[in-house]
């Protein structure tokens, strides 16, 4: 070919800002001893991966979105700079690895458009497949807007990024190629520059659309019917109806037994939140065990993917995240007790997940972090420390409402490695420390209503039982049917089929700051407790 017609390839090419000013015949370089070869090698691939990296953003970030909304605008910069630069690297990487191969391997010179193409999208789809991966590893599936919206997406990306790789190899096989091809003939660097930049500032809407909780606002009042009824709520993780059989005490105790199905949700906090709610979680907001802050970010990211290398290792390495624990404030719902006490019915609930320490008006409050603290990694101490507090404090006060979450048997159960032996025995005290809690409460005079639930991964259907007609029918029916029983009517956004008047909400719950925080002791008792791993 020409001298003169490489040069007039090169003019075009570098018009449309694919090649810089200073290249050389590239493939004439030797790789070893020329600063010319790397330096332009590394100006090109950067270039190429610079656009990459603006597409490889858009996917993560509005799936992330979707999964995690509010996140502030920061959170949503910082978020977008960091799987960015992920990929901004990946991409870089890649484009030299196969620049070097085609360097090193002659035989594979790009000497037509059709190669050129075909080479360009088969490195599309390689480097499209890591998002697709890390899109199927979250634990829930994702909601049909979310997929319409990631799969376009990741669509724009394979097509973009196949235009820019392209653009890359045809900038090192200028002299194989003899021509620019169809896809090159108008600069495309610009307009695709402008459309990534368009496309992620649309992703900062929902950030600015959150409407936050601002300041406490009063109750929601409602019409409620005169009760006197005094009821319990023990609420057992771990606790089947196969497990619950096996106790003939406890079977005489409450007699009013049925097996229903198990909870849905992917973690303990959800699936208890929604019991002690009555809502689902895309309603109260609770997702996860743990999360991932922001540096400076007022949010708690609990819905990751499991292999988001991205959040759970680079933010935490350069110290722009921290993994911790959920902090009361990520509940959007109030729990039953804190409706019913809230409206003046003295209530006392113990060791139930994203609570506080906490006694205002009519509800004594008391939290896992006191409670995990004091049981030193010993999950049946966690039990009954749990069950010692809420004796002291209902000696202290007359409530009408009591209810306590003991999680022993599941810790024991399914996320201690515990031997044969040392699991039977834990599991044997865990059951004889319900029993004696039960007992307690009815001789307080208590209606007791207990509810249980498998762990993760534990076979078996969960258990309501009780000791009077105070029976639901199934888990949603448990925040329903106890506001019925105290004479409150339940919410139109419970799913329970429990019946009685209904009020459309009591809205989304009061707290004081977002960006509340647990402290790091909290976050170690759960990692020694099986929770966290």
């Amino acid at each position: 070919m020409p001298a003169e017609a490489v040069e007039q390839l090169r003019v075009q090419l570098r018009d449309r800002g694919y090649l810089t000013h200073g290249i050389e015949r590239w493939f004439a370089l030797d790789p070893w001893s020329s600063r010319a070869f790397w330096t332009e090698l590394t100006i090109v691939a950067a270039k190429a991966a610079a656009l990459i990296a603006l597409f490889a953003a858009l996917p993560p970030v509005a799936i992330m979105l979707a999964r995690n909304h509010p996140l502030t605008a920061g959170e949503t910069l910082l978020m977008t700079l960091l799987y960015g630069a992920t990929a901004f690297v990946a991409s870089a990487v890649f484009i030299v690895a196969v620049a070097l191969v085609m360097k090193l391997r002659p035989e594979l010179a790009i000497d037509t458009p059709r190669a050129l193409l075909a080479i360009s999208i088969f490195a599309s789809a390689l480097l499209a497949l890591p998002i697709t991966f890390w899109w199927s590893r979250f634990d829930a599936p994702p909601t049909v807007p979310e997929l319409a919206t990631g799969g376009a997406l990741i669509v724009i990306f394979f097509v973009m990024t196949t235009i820019v790789v392209s653009a890359a190899l045809l900038s090192f096989s200028v002299y194989e190629l003899q021509r620019v091809p169809a896809i090159h003939q108008k600069p495309r660097t610009v307009p695709m520059t402008i459309a990534a930049a368009v496309l992620l500032a649309l992703l900062f809407i929902p950030a600015y659309a959150a409407q936050e909780k601002r300041a406490a606002e009063a109750p929601l009042q409602v019409v409620t019917t005169p009760a006197t009824r005094r009821i319990a709520l023990v609420a057992v993780d771990g606790l089947t109806y196969e497990i619950f059989k096996s106790r003939p005490t406890l079977g005489s105790a409450l007699p009013h037994a049925v097996a229903t199905r198990p909870m849905a949700g992917d973690s303990a906090t959800e699936r208890w939140a929604s019991v002690g709610t009555g809502v689902p979680p895309r309603i109260h907001g609770v997702r996860a065990i743990e999360g991932l802050r922001f540096a400076a970010g007022s949010h708690v990211i609990q819905s990751l993917s499991r292999d988001d290398f991205v959040l759970h290792a680079i933010a935490p390495a350069l110290h722009l995240g921290i993994r911790e624990a959920l902090p009361p404030t990520v509940r959007r719902r109030d729990y039953v007790w804190e409706i019913v006490a809230a409206r003046g019915v003295p209530s006392i609930a113990v060791n139930w997940w994203t609570t506080e320490n906490l006694r205002a008006g009519a509800l004594d409050s008391i939290g896992q972090e006191s409670i995990f603290a004091a049981a030193h990694g010993d999950p049946v101490r966690v039990d009954e420390e749990a069950s010692k507090r809420l004796l002291a404090s209902m000696r202290r006060d007359s409530p009408r409402f009591v209810t306590v979450y003991l999680p022993a048997l599941d810790v024991v159960l399914n996320r201690l490695p515990l031997d044969a032996s040392s699991r039977l025995a834990a599991s044997v005290r865990a059951l004889d420390g319900i029993e004696a809690i039960v007992s307690a409460l009815a001789r307080a005079g208590y209606e007791v209503v207990i509810v249980g639930l498998p762990g993760d991964r534990q076979p078996g259907n969960a258990v309501i039982a009780s000791a009077s007609a105070l029976m639901p029918a199934q888990v949603f029916d448990i925040a329903p049917s106890i506001l019925n029983a105290l004479g409150f009517p339940a919410a139109a956004e419970m799913p329970g089929t429990s019946g009685g008047t209904r009020i459309a909400s009591y809205g989304t719950r009061n707290t004081q700051s977002s960006s509340t925080k647990v402290d790091q002791e909290y976050y170690d008792n759960l990692k020694s407790l099986g929770y966290i791993r």
